[in-house]
């Protein structure tokens, strides 16, 4: 048995669940970017001092903390790549009507809205936000309510059909 989709046009929800990927990771991007302008105008001391418990930062020296610093950008950099590289190989597989590109999406996505709950809700001085911190927090709400309505679109029933029919006639 095989089913002919090519005749079948994509519902709205497919459509948006592989078109919205893209603005997703331009914006994780650009948070990225923000992040690690926000970094460096802070300083090694400034930035570890929000971090640390004091105790520990006071024993710190300042090539140590020049080192760490180091070390937290190289992390931030390479984290914000391999963000990238995750965003492309899901946007391809969902362009490719792969099953596993929409429920690999989901996971990660699900997760980012934890993380971004967590921070957003519970660990953002909202009072005292200024500058770049102030851009990076309104990108963040940008990313949640994006990610939002995309995982709105990938858990359309309709989306799911599509894939699973996908699914379905490759296994033939």
């Amino acid at each position: 048995m095989t089913l002919d989709h090519s005749t079948r046009e994509e519902p709205r929800a497919v459509r948006l669940t592989k078109a919205l990927v893209w603005p997703l990771m331009v914006f994780h991007i650009l948070s990225a970017v923000l992040g690690t302008m926000s970094i460096q105008s802070m300083g090694p001391g400034a930035y570890f001092e929000q971090y640390l418990p004091p105790e520990e930062f006071e024993d710190l020296s300042p090539e140590r903390l020049d080192a760490m610093f180091s070390a937290a950008q190289v992390w931030f950099i390479g984290f914000a790549v391999f963000n990238v590289v995750v965003f492309v190989i899901i946007g391809l597989g969902l362009r490719a009507d792969q099953y596993w590109a929409r429920f690999a999406g989901l996971v990660l996505a699900i997760l980012f809205l934890i993380s971004a709950a967590y921070t957003l809700l519970f660990a953002t001085s909202y009072g005292e936000l200024s500058g770049l911190a102030f851009v990076e927090t309104i990108m963040s709400w940008i990313i949640v309510f994006v990610t939002v309505w995309w995982i709105s679109q990938a858990l359309d029933k309709r989306t799911g059909q599509w894939f699973a029919d996908h699914r379905e006639v490759r296994s033939y």
